[in-house]
């Protein structure tokens, strides 16, 4: 009996000990903030991303729409209420987004279902939806299966234009190439064969810069003439031969 009571003893201590440290933990301590919840630092943006339209018409922002970021497109003097959808995504959001030159188009990349093999869209921002429709159709400008195309840049010197990579040939590395808008016709710039992750153009649409993924080139390489008076001072620069 005496054991017994003992135990019931040591069990009530026990249980009291970790009640105390539960209330302990649970408790904020004094004089510190309160914690920031996940939806604030995670949650999607309420806007996020603007672009002015070339033309100075348009303003092109990514918004949740079934809790996925699509994009939507408003006039420069309308207010956000009044913004039009352009894209219908929900199983993964938009990532990213450009604008055509002459504002006639969004481009955007999409895959399908997340299997990571994004190809090339344009939509009209001044499009209206079909009946019983949330956004104006978006037409593919690339249809590849199996290849993933990132978008770089797009040319003021042709509005038709924009400059993409592609994956087709080596599933490791993009190749450069020029996509014609209009007819989604491709044109080799440069085939990728130093491991580029980015391409730069100038201000007259000439390939000047290329940002290497290669460790022992952690810089970039350029196109004559614009880094070659002082690729001495960045480490991996190399002069590329035109093509």
């Amino acid at each position: 009996m005496k054991n017994l009571f003992k135990g019931l003893l040591c069990l009530a201590l026990l249980v009291s000990s970790f009640s105390g440290q539960s209330k302990d933990q649970k408790a904020p301590a004094s004089g510190l903030p309160p914690l920031i919840d996940r939806e604030v630092i995670f949650g999607n943006p309420e806007i996020a991303g603007a672009q002015l339209s070339p033309n100075g018409k348009y303003l092109a922002f990514l918004k949740p729409w079934k809790d996925t970021r699509n994009v939507y497109v408003k006039g420069v003097d309308e207010p956000f209420a009044a913004a039009r959808q352009l894209t219908t995504e929900t199983k993964r959001p938009v990532a990213g987004f450009l604008w055509t030159r002459d504002s006639k188009a969004v481009l955007y990349v999409k895959d399908k279902d997340g299997d990571e093999n994004f190809n090339v869209y344009a939509v009209d921002p001044a499009a209206k939806p079909a009946a019983g429709a949330d956004a104006p159709p978006s037409r593919d400008l690339t249809g590849l299966k199996g290849v993933r195309v990132i978008l770089f840049s797009v040319p003021k010197s042709d509005p038709d234009a924009v400059y993409v990579g592609l994956n087709d040939r080596d599933k490791a590395w993009h190749d450069l190439y020029k996509l014609k808008i209009s007819t989604g016709e491709k044109t080799l710039v440069r085939k990728n064969t130093d491991r580029i992750t980015g391409w730069d153009f100038d201000l007259k649409d000439q390939l000047r810069l290329a940002r290497s993924g290669c460790p022992r080139r952690p810089m970039s390489w350029s196109s004559p003439p614009f880094l070659t008076t002082i690729r001495g001072a960045i480490t991996g620069t190399k002069v590329l031969k035109p093509i």
